[in-house]
């Protein structure tokens, strides 16, 4: 729900939500929107993602584990009040829910690097290791829709009553300026994270020494941001001129920080031309390191808050980053 606040007033008055068609706007063009904005939307904290796709076949748009290996399966194809909302997702699972551990690894090669396995990414990221059979031992379907789209989601009531675990995506679209649609929608999430929409210009940002030392030491040695692969390496594109970002190494802590330099730049993933521009990286100014690393624990008594280390990158408000920068400051660890 929009609601429009007179300040003077007090007065609220409800924005009345149109289907896509009211500004000229097709389900493919919101499939479009959804995947440029995928590295704000999708949980890498929670999810691995195994592949999403851009093309009208007939596979799932998205598809990735969570902790436990069960296997989420993406319909964002969004045809609002169209029964096929739900019938394509779970004909996808009739589809992939006999895939074993070798097809999802498979997938998951062709997302990233074919280097790295997803048993060895996904141990990484959980810190726990699963046996193949593991892997898709229950699938989760998730169906985008329209706010006004009832008929879907009346249906995926009674298929939730029914045992089935599928869930909605709800968006919801309001009148904008002239040209402008606004889009209402929340990031999907397995489980609610309070910290995920703030942005005040401080940012912790992992290594990415999980998959490799190589980038891990990139970063350090070359005094810069950087992240790899879409959707992750879109995260740099959103700082801007001036923001702090915290390197984290994963299982030990903030190892760096600098101030970005606001210049995006792009490259091969470690120099791999078969990987062309799926490194997204900023320079650091005012680059210093960090010695001996702040830890996690640390940084939870210093902000006060409980994070979670295991997103690409993620936004700290003010006041935290704020209390890290002195703290390191004033214990005498940073160097350079």
């Amino acid at each position: 729900m929009l609601l429009n606040v007179n300040t003077k007033t007090g007065f609220a008055e409800r924005i009345r939500t149109q289907r896509l068609q009211f500004f000229g706007f097709d389900e493919r063009a919101l499939q479009d929107v959804l995947f440029k904005s995928l590295d704000r939307l999708f949980p890498d904290d929670e999810l691995v993602l195994l592949m999403q796709s851009r093309y009208w076949q007939e596979e799932p748009d998205l598809m990735a584990v969570d902790k436990n290996g069960h296997l989420y399966i993406f319909e964002l194809k969004a045809w609002e009040s169209h029964p096929s909302n739900l019938l394509q997702v779970l004909r996808y699972g009739q589809i992939f829910g006999n895939s074993k551990y070798s097809d999802l690894d498979t997938w998951y090669k062709k997302t990233t690097d074919q280097s790295q396995s997803l048993a060895n990414s996904h141990s990484a990221k959980f810190d726990v290791v699963l046996r193949d059979e593991d892997y898709n031992g229950k699938q989760v379907f998730v169906v985008i829709t329209n706010g006004l789209d009832y008929r879907t989601r009346e249906a995926i009531q009674y298929w939730r009553t029914c045992g089935l675990d599928i869930r909605p995506w709800v968006y919801r679209a309001y009148p904008g300026k002239q040209d402008e649609m606004l889009l209402e929608i929340a990031p999907f999430r397995v489980e609610d994270n309070p910290y995920e929409d703030i942005a005040e210009g401080y940012y912790i940002l992992n290594t990415n020494i999980s998959n490799g030392q190589a980038d891990h030491d990139d970063m350090l040695n070359n005094k810069k941001a950087a992240a790899y692969f879409d959707p992750w390496k879109f995260k740099i594109e959103r700082l801007a001129k001036g923001d702090v970002i915290f390197l984290f190494q994963s299982r030990v802590g903030i190892v760096a920080l600098g101030e970005a330099d606001g210049r995006l730049g792009k490259a091969a993933y470690q120099g791999n031309p078969s990987h062309p521009d799926e490194e997204y990286f900023m320079k650091l100014n005012s680059f210093q390191k960090v010695s001996p690393p702040l830890t996690t624990a640390e940084i939870k008594a210093i902000t006060g808050i409980n994070h979670v280390f295991m997103s690409t990158m993620f936004g700290l408000d003010a006041d935290s980053g704020k209390a890290i920068r002195k703290s390191l400051h004033d214990s005498n660890r940073l160097i350079g």
